[in-house]
């Protein structure tokens, strides 16, 4: 894209002191909107899976996490030389073990209201605005 599509005005500020040989230059930009893909509106949105990590607040499911870990390394073969397929490995171990344990869940979107609406926030949501007709 040429730079005279986009650049639309220049200007050039002396500044207020009259001895400094600095100026300031502003200019007016236009960037295009951005063009989509067309052959990524095709393909469905996928949605990413996490594990509940939050379930390894409960002692239960750690306790099980760690035995299914420790199970895991257990049945490995140590002949591995190569440490990236050594990593690849352990990364393996530890998402078997969680998704054992844990489970996975979707991602969601995000709520734009409250999280913790109930009643009693609703009534009093109610009374302030009936406060603020009557003035």
């Amino acid at each position: 894209m040429k730079t005279s599509k986009v650049i639309q005005d220049v200007r050039v500020y002396s500044s207020n002191e009259t001895r400094s040989d600095h100026y300031l230059l502003c200019a007016k930009v236009n960037f295009p909107p951005r063009q989509l893909n067309k052959s990524n509106k095709k393909t469905p949105f996928k949605q990413d899976e996490f594990f509940k990590v939050r379930l390894l607040n409960d002692e239960s499911i750690r306790w099980l996490y760690t035995q299914r870990v420790k199970l895991h390394l257990s049945n490995r073969k140590d002949d591995e030389i190569d440490i990236e397929k050594e990593w690849k490995n352990l990364q393996n171990i530890l998402k078997s073990a969680a998704n054992e344990s844990l489970g996975t869940r979707k991602r969601r979107k995000r709520r734009k209201y409250l999280k913790i609406w109930d009643d009693q926030i609703k009534q009093l949501i109610e009374t302030k605005k009936k406060s603020y007709k009557n003035g």
